[in-house]
């Protein structure tokens, strides 16, 4: 079935190419050689703007949410060994798309944990970090949180690594430990990077942050806010993806926000700054950032005032949309090769 569905594309193609140039002779004759040359440069124009347009593959982001979640056993700190399997699937990943990755370990009471780091742009300046966990809550599948995440660090590498000229650095990283509760923030993960990028005075336009991008429902009345009249203004179906800004937000949120609203397609973006802090919005992978004094977005589905599911046992890859979470990724991957600082 594969191999006929290839040859059927394969003909496709060559049918194209051929009416493409039976055309070409047309407008040759009627417009002449050297206005040709005019309608060639306008051609070549319209394909390479596709290039920018490159689609993420929902079927990849379901392969990933899959491996991530179904694991004999949870990844968590008391599974040390399916832990660092995660790990290495996501390095392993990454790899097929850059050479540029690498493990940040640090020991917690005699104990190795890593973050997975990789890179695409220039090697200097300034750098942009994309960031999810792969650490679950409890012993929770974690399809959503945050498999998903994970899922679209590993598509938005496929997709950066074809953008050949990018004006700054973008650093994918899969954080460890962002999930386990008794551990005190300091030991996250998350912190451990963001406390190296000070250390080593890294020069960081600002942080991305992805904490469950898989979930999304038609449903009435599914959706629900730390304030309820919030209803009013965003609705209650759980069916758009949420940008979260901290009051102190400048130009990157705010250039960061306005990006994936004109970019997104077939997906509402609601975006939230509010004047105090939302604890189960920014407890997780932003607040080592913003304790850090760098600007963060967090772009998520609300989590748990969404999903039902979100950390339980029940959290599992079936539950997922991953037409709309495909359509989330291409967003933030639309977003980051348009940004100027």
């Amino acid at each position: 079935m594969k191999c006929k569905f290839s040859f059927l594309i394969l003909v496709w193609y060559v049918n194209y190419i051929f009416i493409f140039f039976e055309n070409l002779y047309y407008l040759q004759n009627i417009f002449g050689v050297g206005n040709m040359r005019n309608y060639l440069i306008i051609i070549i124009f319209i394909f390479s703007s596709f290039q920018l347009q490159a689609q993420s593959s929902k079927d990849s982001l379901r392969k990933h949410v899959v491996k991530l979640s179904e694991q004999a056993f949870p990844r968590n700190a008391e599974n040390v060994e399916y832990l660092n399997r995660a790990a290495d699937y996501i390095r392993t990943n990454f790899l097929r798309y850059t050479q540029r990755v690498f493990f940040q370990k640090y020991e917690i009471e005699r104990v190795l944990f890593k973050n997975v780091v990789a890179s695409v742009g220039p090697d200097t300046g300034y750098r942009i970090i994309v960031g999810a966990n792969y650490d679950v809550n409890g012993n929770t599948p974690g399809a959503d949180a945050n498999a998903s995440g994970v899922a679209a660090l590993i598509e938005l590498t496929r997709l950066l690594s074809k953008i050949k000229n990018l004006p700054f650095r973008i650093d994918l990283v899969a954080f460890t430990l962002c999930d386990y509760d008794s551990l005190s923030a300091e030991k996250w993960g998350n912190f451990m990077h963001a406390r190296s990028l000070m250390e080593n005075n890294i020069k960081v336009l600002g942080v991305l942050t992805l904490d469950g991008i898989g979930f999304f429902t038609d449903v009435p009345h599914t959706q629900h806010y730390p304030r309820n009249y919030f209803k009013w203004l965003y609705g209650h179906r759980g069916n758009f993806i949420s940008l979260y800004l901290e009051k102190q937000a400048g130009l990157f949120p705010n250039q960061i926000r306005r990006y994936c609203k004109q970019y997104v397609k077939g997906l509402k973006v609601v975006s939230f700054k509010p004047l105090f802090s939302w604890k189960k919005f920014s407890e997780k992978t932003q607040a080592a950032y913003v304790k850090m004094g760098y600007p963060t977005v967090s772009i998520s589905n609300t989590g748990p005032y969404r999903n039902k599911y979100y950390h339980y046992d029940v959290d599992t890859y079936e539950t997922l949309d991953y037409q709309r979470m495909s359509a989330v990724v291409n967003m933030i991957y639309e977003t980051l090769t348009r940004y100027k600082q």
